[in-house]
């Protein structure tokens, strides 16, 4: 007993004074929190700094935008006042709102086609689909400009007559584009929403004596429509801030916005385009933060 105690003293202060030694990895983990956060500043920074400048310079009042010369709300008065460009803001939300609406009637159908039903070319109507997405736009943009101008000729040769130039470039060539590129884009989120469907909620609405439609409208699409609701906002995005596709297939008599815009950038970036770039921003960030208070109100309630 004595020997193991004198054992065990005469070890313990080799041990108390015994210093572990930590790779450089391990020390460096030490202060990951640190290197976290900071990693994420300068992340955010490369993101947001151009944009932040790209406002700042909207209020310049030298129209090289080379340097800043002093403060300015001329660009922004001479915006509106700009008739190319409200003109392309109204057509591109016309076109967005119509392609959206369409997208989403047709894509919902299309959801419930491939996540209800059973058919012999389920998978390659599902794989066409996603084909879509995967496709380069600047595929999609030429083939489309191909198609209407192919289609038209053919309407003009066998039927002699072109469906008031519906499908030569222009308005409604746009509108058909955007739709195709918008519909698989709402199949995915629509039909993501429909798998994690509890379809006895329906089955339960059937047995009380409701016919099919009442079904749908009172119990499957207000379970769905957040899904619906993600999809509208996607393909309205992505119809309004369009450019290969719409510059391809739109004409010559009419201009979306991204195009006008494009038309000016040619001719040198103006404190103008900046000025159209930070209210586009701004109007953005007004809807995210709705949505995302709206949410979270939602949430709370909940």
């Amino acid at each position: 007993m004595a020997d193991g105690t004198a054992v065990e003293t005469s070890v313990a202060p080799t041990e108390r004074h015994r210093r572990v030694h930590l790779s450089l990895w391990d020390r460096l983990m030490g202060h990951s929190d640190l290197g976290l956060g900071a990693w994420s500043v300068l992340v955010y920074v490369f993101l947001y700094m151009p944009v932040v400048v790209l406002i700042v310079f909207s209020f310049n009042s030298q129209k090289l935008n080379v340097t800043w010369e002093g403060f300015t709300l001329d660009w922004y008065w001479m915006l509106f006042q700009d008739t190319a460009i409200i003109d392309a803001f109204v057509t591109s939300m016309e076109i967005a709102v119509i392609s959206t609406v369409a997208a989403i009637v047709i894509g919902t159908f299309a959801s419930f086609s491939l996540e209800r039903f059973e058919y012999r070319t389920k998978m390659l109507w599902d794989g066409l689909n996603y084909t879509k997405i995967i496709i380069a736009e600047i595929v999609a943009g030429v083939s489309s400009l191909l198609f209407f101008v192919q289609l038209n000729e053919l309407l003009l040769e066998y039927l002699g007559f072109n469906f008031w130039s519906v499908f030569s470039p222009g308005y409604w060539t746009v509108v058909f584009a955007h739709i195709a590129w918008n519909i698989p884009f709402a199949v995915i989120i629509i039909r993501a929403r429909l798998r994690g469907f509890d379809r006895a909620i329906e089955e339960a609405g059937a047995d009380l004596g409701a016919n099919p439609a009442t079904v749908f409208f009172k119990v499957t699409l207000p379970v769905i429509f957040p899904g619906i609701l993600a999809a509208s906002l996607l393909c309205f995005t992505l119809s309004f801030d369009d450019f290969v596709t719409t510059f391809f297939v739109i004409g010559q008599n009419y201009n979306t916005l991204p195009v006008q815009i494009w038309g000016m950038v040619r001719m040198g970036i103006t404190p103008e385009i900046n000025a159209l770039s930070a209210i586009m921003i701004a109007v953005s960030s007004v809807i995210v933060i709705f949505l995302e208070l709206k949410a979270r109100i939602s949430k709370d309630i909940a």
